[in-house]
């Protein structure tokens, strides 16, 4: 059921691609990769804000989070 609501909200609200990667044999714990993608990087960073806030404020406990800034026309 969280898992459900978080891929749902991150996907309609927050325009975020949502994977779970780990742990798919616990229903109480679970490692999820989210993934947003902007063409401005101020816009990705105000999102990604958003998309933290968010997690951080429900009634799960958010045990880590990591972002990674991919450039691909580096």
């Amino acid at each position: 059921m969280y898992l459900r609501r978080i891929r749902d909200q991150v996907t309609r609200q927050h325009g975020a691609s949502f994977a779970e990667v780990g742990h798919q044999d616990l229903w109480q714990r679970s490692r999820v990769v989210l993934a947003v993608a902007a063409s401005d990087p101020q816009i990705l960073e105000a999102r990604l804000d958003r998309l933290k806030a968010y997690l951080d404020s429900q009634e799960w406990m958010l045990m880590s989070s990591a972002v990674e800034v991919v450039d691909v026309d580096a």
